[in-house]
């Protein structure tokens, strides 16, 4: 994606790259592929900062995506990213795409789990 376009243009770009070839950028050195965006014609919304190599400002990671924005300050929202792995995930869950959760067992649950072993 060269980034020093207007929104529209950034837009039609991921729009028209949609399943083959993908639009793809760099972020923190990983190959990102972008899918299904939509112009944004709002307020900036809140969200966490993601820095994008080549872009102007960095993008927001927000509750429906990403936003990244044009060099004309608007913005197109993307709502799924592919890595360099095949993995796709929606947008809005990339910073918590390599989170685990740990298995929190109540008092009953030890108690069968320590009656098994």
């Amino acid at each position: 994606i060269s980034w020093d376009q207007p929104a529209v243009a950034l837009h039609n770009w991921i729009r028209g790259h949609d399943k083959v070839p993908g639009a793809w950028t760099t972020i923190n050195g990983q190959v990102v592929t972008f899918y299904g965006s939509s112009l944004l014609d709002a307020s900036v919304p809140a969200g966490q900062e993601l820095a994008i190599k080549g872009a102007s400002r960095p993008g927001l990671v927000t509750k429906n995506g990403l936003v990244v924005f044009g060099n004309d300050g608007k913005m197109v929202l993307v709502r799924i990213m592919q890595f360099g792995d095949g993995k796709m995930i929606p947008a809005s869950k990339y910073f918590s795409a390599d989170e685990t959760t740990a298995l929190e067992l109540t008092e009953e649950e030890k108690k069968m789990a320590e009656e098994i072993r």
